[in-house]
C-alpha cells in the first residue's frame, strides 16, 4: 500500500517537473526574445561621407578621395555601393557573429538601398581581421568564395604589413571593377537600378534604429515567465499534498508491518502436568525399593501412538 502511495505521487510530481525545467531551459539559455535584444551590441552611425567609416584612422585623403567619387558613380550609374568600414576592434567576436553584426549595420546603414547593391568592407585593427560582405543585389557576383580570393588577392599582404590604406585601396578598386563589369553584362539589372539613399543624395545620415520587440514576442515572454512560476507552486502543491495524505493515511490504516497487535503471532505451548509415577522393583536381595518417575508429557508424545 505504502509503495502505490508512492508510485502514485512519483506519477503526479514528473509532468510538472518536465514543465518546469523545459521553462527553465528556454528562459535562461538565451531562446528568449529579450535575452537576445540585450546580447546584441549597438550599432555605430554612418560618418558624414557615408561610404567611408574611418573610425580608427588608417586610410589615407588620397584613398578616401577615390572611394567617395568611385561611389558616387557606381550610385548613379548603377544603384550600387561600396562602403569601406575601419575600426580598433569590432564589437563581436567569431567568424559568424562578426558576418551577422556586418549584414545589420549594412541594414541599419542602408548599403545599396532597397535592392541590396551594396558590399561592405570591414577592417579590425587590434586584432588583425577583416572581411566583407555583399547585400543581396551584389551576391550573384560576389559569393563567398568570391570575395574570399578577392581579400586574398588584394588586401591580405598589405593587412599583414600593416599597410592598411594601401590594402583598402587595392580591395575597393578591384571590387569597383567587378560591379562595372557585372552590370555591364548584365544591362537589364543596370537599366532597373536607382541611386540609393546616402548623404550625397539627400539619404539619413543616420542607421535605423534596433526594431523594437513586437507586442506577440513581450506577450510570449511574460506567459513562459507565468508558466515557470506556476509549475513551482504546482511542485510545492503537490508535494505538501503527498506528504499530508501520507500521514492520513498512516493514521488510520493498519499496515502490514505494523501491527496492532502485538506480536503478530502468538505461539500458545500446550502442557499438561505429568502425575508422578511410582515404580516398585525388587531388588538382588529381595527387598522391594519404590522409585518415582514423572509421566511423559503429551507434547513428547505421539497420541496416535
Amino acid at each position: 500500500m505504502e509503495s502505490a502511495l508512492q508510485k502514485n505521487k512519483v506519477r503526479r510530481f514528473l509532468p510538472a517537473a518536465a514543465a518546469f525545467f523545459l521553462l527553465l531551459g528556454f528562459l535562461f539559455t538565451g531562446a528568449s526574445p529579450l535575452a537576445g535584444a540585450q546580447d546584441a551590441p549597438q550599432l555605430p552611425a554612418p560618418s558624414g561621407e557615408f561610404y567611408l567609416n574611418d573610425a580608427a584612422s588608417v586610410i589615407g585623403e588620397g584613398t578616401k578621395a577615390v572611394i567617395l567619387q568611385k561611389n558616387a558613380q557606381l550610385a548613379e550609374q548603377y544603384g550600387a555601393q561600396i562602403v569601406v568600414y575601419t575600426v580598433e576592434a569590432l564589437p563581436v567576436s567569431g567568424y559568424a557573429q562578426r558576418v551577422e553584426y556586418l549584414r545589420s549595420l549594412m541594414s541599419g546603414w542602408q548599403v545599396g538601398g532597397a535592392s541590396g547593391r551594396g558590399l561592405l568592407l570591414a577592417l579590425s585593427i587590434s586584432d588583425e581581421d577583416y572581411l566583407a560582405v555583399a547585400g543581396e543585389g551584389l551576391k550573384a557576383e560576389f559569393t563567398t568564395e568570391a570575395l574570399k580570393s578577392l581579400l586574398d588577392l588584394q588586401l591580405e599582404a598589405d593587412f599583414a604589413a600593416k599597410a592598411y590604406d594601401s590594402g583598402v585601396s587595392k580591395f575597393f578598386l578591384a571590387a569597383a571593377g567587378q560591379v562595372e563589369s557585372y552590370f555591364t553584362a548584365h544591362p537589364e539589372l543596370a537599366a532597373s537600378g536607382s541611386a540609393p539613399a546616402s548623404p550625397e543624395n539627400g539619404g539619413a545620415s543616420a542607421p535605423k534604429p534596433a526594431k523594437k520587440k513586437s507586442a506577440g514576442q513581450a506577450v510570449i515572454f511574460w506567459v513562459c515567465l507565468g508558466a515557470a512560476v506556476v509549475a513551482v507552486i504546482s511542485l510545492a502543491v503537490f508535494f505538501l499534498a503527498g506528504r499530508a495524505q501520507a500521514r492520513r493515511y498512516s493514521r488510520h490504516t493498519v499496515h502490514r508491518r505494523s501491527p496492532v497487535i502485538y506480536p503478530a503471532h502468538s505461539t500458545v505451548t500446550r502442557h499438561e502436568s505429568a502425575p508422578i509415577v511410582q515404580i516398585k522393583s525388587r531388588s538382588s536381595s529381595g527387598a522391594y525399593r519404590t522409585t518415582q518417575k514423572p509421566a511423559r508429557s503429551r507434547s513428547n508424545t505421539d497420541w496416535r501412538q
